[in-house]
């Protein structure tokens, strides 16, 4: 009998010292296909950042892959670093579950009156344009990419702006033709002037940063040459959102860096306005599209055509007391209400009659908007996301500047359209966002 047990516990003994072998086998190959998967998504990220310039919905393709990728690999203990240690973060997440929850309050039976907000009514909609566009990016790209790849990621998207921007001046001087852009408006790749100038003025102001601070004389007549023709390019379009982003961001800028150094100060302002009066003078477009403004301006002030593409973001700010009230100040009339509560609202009790108002229900403000659909409460968490990313404490001088230059620029183009309404330009806004957090964090860990 005795003997009997021997054996058996013998036995055992051996079989659990195979499973043992087994599992380090399993656990092995498991972390090593983990390690594949997550550098798979590292050079996906960087497929992902060329792209957005080019195609959104490449772009779009793109981010389900990551999304699939990433569940595989998730790692939680990662994630629950950012949302624990991350202000910037927690606040992202925060109002991400406003906007989600405030369609509870809306009323989604309403009509809106034209398809171009219909996503708005509905849940489902809003909210899976809102995480592929904007949430998702950054929740990837904060848990996933690599230190020694946010160098690549960021010459990976100016490499896909040097590609636009190629396609768009073979269009301007009618090199080739494609069925979208022409001569006077040469946009290829983007929706619409909008979208392409917050690109193009974005880009910009990256370069101006590398070319001061590269050593190599060959990169610095790239980066020149990139520098011009981006600059002419951001004038030969009839965005006047990425213009007014990026003089307002250029000159805060100036401000910042050489608030101490009068001479530096001043050139650079000379320099900045001479720009302004090279393209004014001598390109049409922007020429026509600046006089515009001014007839605009003056329209507002005589009280005549106030419709106009200027003159509707000046009304915008008219438009608020009539929309807040006392029972949707502190959370908003929800995110799927709100382009009928403007519509209806200023249709019925605003005698200023402007269309965008009353037939689309869009003030072109991102800002005014947030306010409209969130109140109080979301317009804190929306513009304090834009507080914590300017006073981010980052050490890098190139990402410290990223983060100024972000939180100012898209300050500006919450001004001129809704930053969640264009999928391009909330993109963008996800991108630089979530790889400035990243940056702040490997810095955390390695104090």
């Amino acid at each position: 009998m005795k003997i009997l047990i021997v054996e058996l516990l013998r036995l055992l003994n051996g079989i659990l010292e195979n499973m043992t072998d087994n599992i380090s086998f399993f656990q092995k190959h498991l972390s090593t296909a983990k390690e594949n998967i997550n550098l798979l998504i590292n050079y996906l990220l960087l497929l992902y950042a060329f792209a957005m310039p080019l195609n959104i919905a490449k772009a779009q393709d793109i981010t389900y892959i990551l999304v699939a990728l990433w569940i595989v690999s998730f790692d939680y203990k990662v994630l629950l670093t950012f949302i624990k240690e991350n202000r910037l973060f927690q606040t992202i997440l925060l109002l991400s579950f406003l906007i989600s929850i405030s369609f509870l309050w809306s009323d989604l039976d309403k009509k809106i009156i034209t398809n171009t907000h219909l996503y708005y009514a509905n849940a489902y909609d809003y909210i899976f344009r809102y995480s592929v566009f904007f949430l998702l990016p950054i929740i990837i790209i904060i848990t996933k990419l690599k230190k020694e790849f946010i160098p690549l990621f960021i010459n990976s998207f100016l490499l896909g702006m040097f590609v636009n921007e190629v396609m768009a001046y073979g269009i301007f001087f009618e090199f080739w033709t494609t069925h979208k852009g022409v001569s006077s408006n040469p946009i290829v790749f983007h929706k619409n002037h909008i979208t392409y100038s917050a690109f193009v003025g974005f880009t910009v102001l990256l370069l101006l940063y590398k070319i001061n601070h590269i050593k190599s004389i060959y990169f610095k007549i790239i980066y020149s040459f990139f520098i011009i023709t981006m600059t002419i390019n951001l004038f030969m379009s009839q965005g006047r959102t990425g213009q007014f982003s990026f003089f307002i961001t250029g000159t805060l800028l100036i401000l910042i860096y050489f608030r101490k150094n009068i001479k530096a100060l001043l050139l650079s302002f000379f320099i900045l306005t001479t720009v302004f009066l090279l393209a004014f003078y001598n390109m049409s477009t922007f020429n026509s599209r600046v006089n515009q403004a001014i007839k605009s301006v003056e329209n507002v002030i005589q009280g005549k055509n106030l419709g106009s593409s200027f003159g509707t973001r000046i009304m915008a700010f008219d438009t608020i007391p009539y929309l807040i009230n006392k029972e949707n100040f502190l959370f908003g009339v929800g995110m799927g209400d709100k382009p009928h509560h403007i519509s209806t609202t200023l249709k019925n009790e605003y005698s200023n009659r402007i269309m965008n108002f009353d037939t689309h229900g869009f003030l072109h403000n991102s800002h005014l908007e947030m306010l409209v659909s969130n109140g109080l409460i979301g317009i804190f968490l929306y513009l304090f996301i834009f507080y914590l990313l300017f006073k981010m404490p980052i050490k890098d001088p190139f990402m410290k500047y990223m983060a100024y230059s972000l939180s100012i620029y898209y300050l500006c183009v919450g001004m001129t359209t809704d930053i969640f309404f264009f999928k391009a330009i909330m993109s963008l806004f996800a991108m630089f966002l979530a790889v400035i957090i990243l940056q702040h964090q490997l810095e955390e860990k390695t104090d």
